[in-house]
């Protein structure tokens, strides 16, 4: 045998080894020797891609050389693993990698790292840090809020909006809420009015926020602020040009309504009868002018559904006078009329000595051609037929016999007009009239039925009902059934995620009235349902808040 034939074969041998110890170019070890190579930033996506958790060492490393910080986090956030926390915590706090920093805000949430609160707080307090990652702390402490951010999370919830965005004041607001933070009242009632330079605000997270801390040490302070006794909120308002006009006292007796206090009965009746002059400087300005006359508007609407909520029979009378007074609004005495349903209360039927009932004002005469009347006159039968009970017999028997007098009245404006050629659109108006105060009829017919019965009222409530009158005098007639509340909280939880939010807003109206902590785990559920169903509709936004409201009221109410 030849002498070179041995080395030919060594040399192929050697070959062959070197072939078997080649990286697979497809594989995590091959796009990882390319971190150190030109192609770095595609080896970043790469790994990512692949989800390669042999990958994450060297990534937190790169992380290090200072280059490409966005990609190395995203690439960390897709592969996954918790091992990357650490230098997710570092872009946190990188002050020169805004944007990493806060992609890694947003995954350390989605990993739920409850525990690096101390960072949080640091980069959240941090007026070097960037915007993008003191929002991303913010948002970290808004979800897991801890006791020793209190007194950081409070001065940014007091900043000014001038000086740093403000949804740092919605957030900061969000998590002092969830550590009922009796020291961010003032704030949190201060942020009510609180609007940026772009006309954007946090009244919804700051008004949950307040209702998560509470009634007990809310409710004083809401009550100053009414009285326009809260030195902070008049100052802002004078500086913005708010102090009259009714916006204060509609902002606070919202929240009053959130909170139903018989201690606020007094001030919001002082609220509801206040009557501002508007200046001459304002009649001037038809902008102006407007803001005040809506001001004024939602004043009453406002005030006048705390004192329903709240409940008490004080409040009977001056909504009377509202509804009765002829030289108001047609809002306010809309908004009178129909909380006097939400109160509950009968006597609002026959009235006082001193002031007329709802029935008086149903049998006043009203000129055919007056369809403000006609229309208010409406409303008056819908809120009487909520607010019978059944038992009083003379009373619904008054209430039938003008209800019919009125539809014939009705009838005879349509035949008169048909006859005579009238416009089409008189004729249309009444004949809506006239449905009207068929479903007033409808709500008696139930009312004979199921009197005061909760079993009869929850079937009357189901979505099997297909007359939507009778199910909204179910729901109203169940939020007065303290008597028999275990039977009808759980008819009025058996519909809460009714998909016919009118209908919905009693049913609140009703838990608000009657249930306690036990009913958060079914207001849980629906809350759920409407923030997937909002994804399509988003009415179901308003509808998701709203319960999350509720959820926040009834936590103070300790079960049974």
């Amino acid at each position: 045998m030849p002498r070179t034939l041995p080395l030919v074969i060594a040399l192929i041998a050697a070959v062959g080894l070197l072939g078997c110890d080649k990286l697979d170019p497809n594989s995590p070890a091959a796009w990882i020797e390319k971190l150190k190579t030109p192609e770095r930033t595609a080896a970043i996506a790469k790994l990512g891609e692949m989800k390669a958790k042999e990958a994450i060492g060297p990534l937190m490393e790169a992380y290090k050389e200072g280059r490409d910080k966005y990609e190395i986090i995203a690439a960390l956030t897709q592969i996954g693993d918790k091992a990357a926390v650490p230098t997710l915590l570092e872009a946190l706090q990188d002050t020169s990698a805004g944007k990493a920093g806060q992609l890694a805000a947003t995954t350390l949430r989605e990993w739920e790292v409850k525990e690096h609160s101390d960072v949080y707080i640091n980069v959240a307090s941090n007026k070097t840090a960037t915007n993008e990652q003191r929002y991303g702390a913010l948002q970290l402490l808004a979800e897991y809020p801890v006791p020793k951010a209190e007194q950081p999370l409070l001065t940014i919830l007091n900043g000014d909006p001038d000086l740093q965005p403000i949804a740092f004041n919605g957030l900061a607001a969000e998590a002092l809420g969830k550590l009922k933070s009796a020291q961010a009242v003032p704030g949190l009632i201060a942020c009510l009015w609180l609007d940026d330079h772009l006309h954007r605000n946090e009244v919804p997270k700051c008004r949950l926020a307040l209702n998560r801390v509470g009634a007990a040490a809310a409710v004083p302070e809401l009550i100053k602020t009414l009285e326009r006794k809260n030195r902070q909120v008049e100052d802002r308002a004078k500086k913005y040009k708010f102090h009259i006009g009714g916006l204060i006292e509609a902002k606070t007796a919202e929240l009053l309504g959130d909170m139903p206090s018989v201690d606020a009965v007094e001030p919001l009746i002082a609220a509801l009868k206040k009557n501002e002059e508007m200046p001459v400087s304002v009649q001037n300005d038809p902008k102006k002018a407007q803001i005040f006359v809506m001001g004024g508007v939602q004043r009453v609407i406002s005030v006048s559904n705390a004192l329903a909520v709240i409940g008490d029979e004080r409040a009977i009378e001056p909504l009377l006078e509202v509804a009765g007074n002829p030289e108001l609004a047609l809002e306010h005495k809309l908004s009178a009329t129909q909380q006097l349903a939400f109160l509950g209360n009968p006597k609002a039927i026959d009235g006082t000595k001193a002031t007329p009932g709802l029935m008086a004002l149903l049998e006043k005469k009203i000129n055919k051609q007056d369809p403000v009347s006609q229309g208010f006159r409406v409303q008056i039968a819908l809120s009487i037929a909520n607010l019978l009970d059944g038992t009083d017999e003379k009373t619904m028997a008054a209430f039938e016999k003008s209800v019919a007098a009125i539809q014939a009245e009705i009838q005879g404006w349509i035949a008169e007009d048909e006859k005579a050629g009238a416009d089409k659109r008189d004729i249309a108006a009444y004949k809506e009239w006239g449905k009207s105060y068929d479903e007033a009829m409808a709500k008696i017919a139930a009312v004979k039925e199921c009197t005061t019965d909760p079993t009869c009222w929850g079937k009357k409530l189901a979505p099997e009902e297909k007359n939507i009158a009778v199910r909204l005098v179910a729901a109203y007639r169940l939020a007065q059934l303290k008597d028999a509340r275990d039977t009808a909280v759980k008819a009025l939880l058996a519909n809460i995620g009714d998909t016919d939010l009118v209908v919905r807003n009693v049913i609140l109206f009703g838990l608000d009235r009657l249930a306690d902590a036990s009913a958060i785990p079914d207001l849980e559920k629906a809350k759920t349902a409407d923030e997937e169903l909002a994804k399509k509709d988003k009415r179901y936004q308003g509808a998701a808040y709203t319960t999350e409201l509720m959820i926040a009221k009834l936590s103070h109410k300790p079960k049974g």
